[in-house]
């Protein structure tokens, strides 16, 4: 997950509360300024007034910010907890010449065949990408220097017998 998108929601917030909290005063010392027994000072009550509408102005737009991040974060987990709903289906599998890759479990494959999936991919990019191929050797479909090996057949060298090479 992304931290700059918990810190910029964190920092709208702290903000936020700040701005709040100044607008608040001014309010207050604008209610001040007319409950005194004196007569308001119209320069002093026009600018408190002004501020006060500067800050309320800013504390709006914070909301506004701050909404905004708060639905990306939500985004965010929720992209976050489909792709780990998505890589619990999956289980480590060694093939017979030792490499190692993910593979669909058997209880959740909800009536998808068999399949393997690339665990560089899985577990750098966080990408669900399955492997490919016919025979003992199969590739990622993305990076085609993922190669694993399932079998002891020698890897053919032409190109032109096998699409996967």
């Amino acid at each position: 997950m992304d931290a700059s998108i918990i810190e910029t929601a964190l920092g709208l917030a702290s903000t936020a509360v700040s701005v709040t909290g100044k607008a608040a005063s001014t309010a207050e010392a604008i209610k001040k300024l007319f409950a005194s027994d004196k007569a308001a000072d119209a320069e002093e009550a026009i600018k408190l007034v002004n501020i006060l509408a500067a800050e309320l102005t800013a504390a709006n737009l914070m909301k506004v910010n701050l909404s905004k991040a708060l639905k990306d974060l939500s985004v965010e987990l929720r992209i976050e907890d489909q792709f780990e709903k998505d890589k619990a289906r999956y289980e480590l599998f060694t093939t017979s010449q030792g490499d190692i890759v993910f593979k669909l479990r058997a209880d959740a494959a909800g009536g998808q065949p068999e399949h393997f999936i690339c665990p560089a991919c899985l577990n750098k990019d966080r990408l669900i990408i399955f492997i490919q191929g016919t025979g003992d050797h199969k590739r990622c479909q993305v990076n085609q220097n993922h190669l694993y090996t399932f079998g002891n057949t020698p890897i053919r060298s032409s190109a032109s017998e096998n699409p996967y090479y």
